[in-house]
Formats: structure tokens, C-alpha cells, sequence
């Protein structure tokens, strides 16, 4: 007998048009689709934080960005001009769908390694989310994964995952479970016709798995062995350098020292930058460029005083973590017991607690 699926609270996650207040002004939320940057946007939205935000660009888990700090209209509304800014950027192409373009995709497909080159897939995948009106309802929470065969993307917890097994043939994830292999032009359509399908039935629940059937609803079969974790590589890699940014914190001057075209925003807090950057003129500014970086491990919520929840100041124990570099096990400072943020990987809670 199937069980009810679990009444969850309403879904509230930010976007650009539907702003979130915290303690430290509103937070809006920009969608970056398989992490690719149009031309220029990075150093768009940036200027757009300086003029309206905390002056940062804030990295998400999920591959996207986030202005903090941001000052409200009288309506309640983001100013005008911020809005009219991350248009022209190229990044809110559609209204209805912005908090439903949560596209997650190989970061260092189509320049280094992986069986295919997937980023007209997540081209294709955006295109047809942003034309499909039935998917105005998914939560905004629900996340596509695109993986070029390597393994980064099939680790994550996505609730549609297609995943590359040779040069043509993608097996799509429903969940944890195994769906059907389909053609690569088929990608998209596929992921599409399931999306579709769980807004019929979702009810309440926000993700595949919480599903009764855990996605055997949309046809999933088996359970799929989950990849054990991936670690995302830094430095040169071929043609393309792989930054961490510490915190995942943007400043103006780290954006100021990357290029116009050819970023690559990754689900691990770090870019891909396409090209001759120097390594060292990165490293200069902020960034971090080598395996061996302690900020590889620790990572934190955002913590006191943005969050009206949190006990402390979590950033500033990571950074304290960090110059100590007695660690080799990952780290997640949090400022409450709610984690947010927190890895899926093996991980050591630390609270961050204000000092009486």
C-alpha cells in the first residue's frame, strides 16, 4: 500500500522577481543553466551588486548566484533597475520560469575529459523548460542534472539526472532509480515528458525521491549505485584553469580579473575559465587554484548577521579553520542546527557560536 506523501511547507525559493528577506536585506536568486555564463553577464551582475546588493556575487551549491543585502522598493519589490540589469545580462530570459531553470551540468564538458560534449544539451533542456507553460509549477527546489559520462553530475542528488554512456546513448536517472537509455537528441524531450509528469502528481513533494514509489511512478526501475563522490579538479586543465572561490564569495575584484566569455560557473563553488588565464594572476586577487587548498574542505552557511537564525559568525570560524590548516577531513560550519548548505558527502558539523 502506498504511503501519503509528506505535506511540506510552501515552496519559497528566491528568485530574481521573488526576492527572500533576510537579516541582512533581501537575497534574489539568479538561475545559470548548466553553469554556462552568457557573454559579459559575470561582470554585469556584479556592477548590479556593487550599485544595489553587498558589492559581492554569492556562489551557490547548485551552480547558480546570489546578490545579498539588496534594498526593496516600496512595493516589496526589487529595484527597477536591478531587474532591468540581469535582463540585459542575458540572465532571466523568462519571467514564469526563472526559479524553474535549475540545470546542473559537467562543468568541464567540451574542454577537458567526459565521453561528450553536453552543453547544447543544456542549451535545448532551457529552451524547451522555458517554453513548456505546465512547468511554471515545478517546485523550486527540483533539479535537472546533465553528466558527460565522468561521474561529477550522477554524485549530486538530482531528481531527473541524464547521464552519458557513449557517444550517442544517455540512461536517464528518475530519482535513485535506473529509467530508459535514449538517443542524445532525445534528451531533452525525455527529461521534459518526466517533468511534466511528476507536476501532475507531486502533490506537495518537492523532489522525485519523496515521491511514495520514490520515482517509480515515472517509470523508474532499479536502484542506481550513486558514484561514492567526485572531487572537482583545480589548476590548469588543458586549455581551461579551475578555480575554488573561498566561501563562495565573488568580490568585485575577483570578477574584475576574470574575462569577458568563457565562465563556467560549477555545483562546487568554483569557476571554469575557458582560455589563457594566468593562474597566478587569479590566485593574486582571491582565488584558489590547487588540489592541495584547505578551503577545498571547509566550506559554511552563510551564517550571522545575514541570517537572522544563525548563533555565529560562521565565515569567519571557516576562515580561522583554514588558517589553522590542521584538517584533512571536509568541513561545514553552520550557524544553527538546520545546516543549510551542508555537503551529502561524509562531512564534521561545526556550530559557530558567538562568544558570550
Amino acid at each position: 500500500m502506498d504511503t501519503q506523501p509528506p505535506l511540506l511547507p510552501p515552496d519559497r525559493c528566491p528568485g530574481i522577481l521573488r526576492p527572500h528577506i533576510a537579516a541582512d536585506g533581501a537575497l534574489v536568486r539568479v538561475r545559470v543553466p548548466g553553469g554556462q555564463l552568457p557573454d559579459g553577464a559575470l561582470h554585469a551582475l556584479s556592477a548590479a551588486s556593487t550599485a544595489f546588493a553587498d558589492g559581492d556575487v554569492h556562489l551557490t551549491s547548485r551552480g547558480n548566484l546570489q546578490l545579498r543585502g539588496i534594498e526593496l522598493d516600496e512595493c516589496g519589490s526589487v529595484p527597477t533597475a536591478l531587474a532591468a540589469a540581469v535582463i540585459a545580462a542575458g540572465l532571466l530570459p523568462s519571467g514564469s520560469h526563472e526559479r524553474v531553470r535549475n540545470i546542473v551540468a559537467s562543468p568541464l564538458s567540451g574542454l577537458q575529459g567526459g565521453l561528450a560534449d553536453v552543453r547544447p544539451l543544456v542549451r535545448e533542456l532551457d529552451a524547451a523548460l522555458c517554453a513548456d507553460s505546465t512547468l511554471t509549477d515545478l517546485p523550486g527546489r527540483f533539479l535537472f542534472g546533465i553528466d558527460d559520462g565522468r561521474g561529477d553530475i550522477a554524485a549530486l542528488r538530482c531528481d531527473l539526472t541524464a547521464i552519458v554512456r557513449d557517444a550517442g546513448t544517455a540512461t536517464i536517472s528518475i530519482g535513485a532509480l535506473e529509467g530508459p537509455s535514449v538517443p542524445f537528441s532525445q534528451v531533452p524531450a525525455t527529461l521534459i515528458r518526466l517533468a511534466r509528469h511528476f507536476v501532475e502528481i507531486r502533490e506537495s513533494v518537492w523532489h522525485v525521491r519523496l515521491l511514495p514509489r520514490a520515482g517509480a511512478e515515472l517509470g523508474g526501475g532499479d536502484p542506481v549505485p550513486r558514484p561514492a563522490g567526485f572531487t572537482m579538479p583545480y589548476g590548469m586543465l588543458g586549455d581551461a584553469v579551475s578555480v575554488l572561490v573561498p566561501l563562495g564569495i565573488l568580490t568585485p575584484g575577483m570578477v574584475a580579473a576574470l574575462p569577458d566569455r568563457g565562465v563556467v560557473v560549477t555545483p562546487w563553488r568554483g569557476l571554469v575559465i575557458a582560455g589563457g588565464t594566468n593562474p597566478v594572476v587569479l590566485r593574486e586577487v582571491g582565488f584558489e587554484t590547487t588540489a592541495e587548498s584547505v578551503w577545498q574542505r571547509v566550506s559554511a552557511c552563510t551564517g550571522a548577521p545575514g541570517c537572522s537564525l544563525a548563533q555565529g559568525d560562521t565565515r569567519a570560524e571557516a576562515r580561522r579553520i583554514v588558517a589553522g590548516d590542521t584538517t584533512d577531513s571536509r568541513i561545514h560550519v553552520a550557524g544553527c542546527e538546520r545546516a543549510c548548505g551542508a555537503p551529502h558527502s561524509p562531512h564534521t558539523l561545526v556550530l559557530a557560536r558567538s562568544s558570550p
